[in-house]
């Protein structure tokens, strides 16, 4: 009894320590990659010119993953192939050597930043969880070298402890961060066994982030709507709507992507064709609205939806076409703050347009649009009380709840598991 109890010390002991290794780690590259977008972004908009190098971008970003590999574009999903693998095989938690590589995060760095200094409409979060990926991969490379072998833990909690920390630094929400490390693989199952390590790299990594001051979403405050009969009904069918928008979003996204790629053959004329095509759009943009907002991450849509400035009806359709294009011509970012952004300022002309409260609409937009194409509503519920300092639970848990079930199989973390939606083909 004595040793069972000594070995389960040690081996909580250990988690806490690699745990901790992993999260203060990826919290501080998590700042140093946050800021860099930052900064990136206000490159391009005190030198409105760069715009014009989105056509180089696109071939350089290209040129990047053909010299290393596609394999490189692909971490997450190769990390969500891993951490099924271990969930299948009785094999202790051991990792499989060389699907993620640790350069996947350094590269990722440098192709972002290349989206954002250009000016292409991307997100940030993606590769965010892929330098976390990458460092979890480090550290597993460097326990292997040790000796240790994974005999105190399972392995692949440096994936979801890497993911857990980054996430949830991006966005200083470390309850997000810890659900997001348990779920983004398999959605419909809580890794409970994997909790612990998660709540520490994650509130390790925020902490590491809050202090070291990086730059995150600074969201207005807003009026939420009670909780009554009538706001209840009308959130459900907002909610229904937008769970069917998230859906459209990922198919087009996904069919333009497809039909790019089929249309001229050419990896060159892939890239370069739509890149063109965003230049263009970003130029008839700016001669119609007198501004780039649509470029980059547009975060100040989402706030002007947000706190009353207001924005045109049609924001999220150019915003969506925007980031149709970019990550056609094989941009590097993500699609969370994307979605965040096209359901935030979809929310504002849906309220709008019925007469009713625009704020809260475009926050609950914002999260429903985001749980749809991430098939993580309890991460997105979390996100809303964290970020957005959403308080009344009722309407929200309801509009995740029903955005997730009309979204359909779709999602930006392809492999995810999803049960029920029979998501288990590879």
């Amino acid at each position: 009894m004595k040793e069972k109890r000594s070995e389960k010390a040690l081996r909580i002991a250990f988690n806490t320590v690699r745990s901790l290794a992993v999260g203060l780690t990826v919290g501080f590259f998590i700042t140093f990659f946050a800021n860099t977008v930052s900064f990136a972004g206000a490159i391009n908009l005190h030198y409105p010119f760069l715009i014009l190098l989105i056509p180089f971008g696109a071939i350089i970003t290209l040129k990047i993953y053909q010299k290393l590999g596609d394999s490189f574009r692909k971490t997450t999903v190769s990390a969500i192939d891993t951490i099924h693998d271990l969930e299948d095989d009785a094999n202790e938690g051991k990792l499989r050597p060389g699907r993620i590589s640790p350069w996947m995060g350094p590269v990722a760095y440098i192709a972002a930043a290349i989206s954002h200094i250009t000016g292409a409409s991307v997100g940030k979060e993606g590769v965010g969880v892929q330098i976390g990926l990458a460092i979890g991969e480090l550290f597993t490379k460097l326990e292997r070298k040790l000796a240790w072998k994974g005999h105190l833990g399972r392995e692949d909690y440096y994936l979801m402890t890497g993911s857990a920390a980054a996430f949830g630094s991006l966005f200083g929400s470390p309850i997000s961060g810890v659900l997001f490390g348990l779920m983004f693989a398999t959605p419909d199952m809580l890794r409970l066994d994997a909790l612990y390590p998660c709540l520490v790299s994650s509130y390790a990594a925020v902490y590491v982030a809050w202090k070291m001051k990086i730059h995150k979403m600074e969201i207005p405050d807003f009026t939420e709507l009670p909780a009554t009969l009538e706001n209840l009904f009308t959130v459900i069918i907002f909610a229904a709507i937008i769970g069917l928008l998230s859906r459209l979003f990922l198919f087009l996204l996904e069919r333009f992507r497809k039909s790019v790629e089929e249309r001229f053959g050419s990896k060159v004329l892939s890239a370069l064709i739509p890149a063109l095509l965003v230049t263009a759009l970003s130029i008839l943009v700016y001669m119609l609205t007198g501004s780039f907002d649509y470029n980059g991450l547009s975060l100040d849509l989402l706030y002007r939806a947000i706190d009353g400035r207001g924005v045109p009806l049609y924001a999220f359709i150019i915003k969506a076409l925007m980031v149709f294009l970019s990550i056609a011509a094989g941009f590097v970012g993500g699609e969370v703050v994307p979605l965040l952004v096209t359901g935030g300022t979809f929310g504002y002309a849906f309220s709008s347009l019925l007469g009713l409260e625009t704020a809260p609409f475009a926050v609950l937009g914002a999260i429903g649009m985001l749980t749809g194409g991430t098939n993580l509503p309890l991460v997105c519920f979390a996100l809303a009380l964290e970020l957005f300092s959403y308080s009344e639970p009722l309407l929200l848990f309801m509009t995740v709840s029903i955005a997730f079930l009309t979204s359909g199989n779709n999602g930006i973390y392809k492999h995810q598991r999803i049960a029920f939606r029979k998501r288990t083909t590879r």
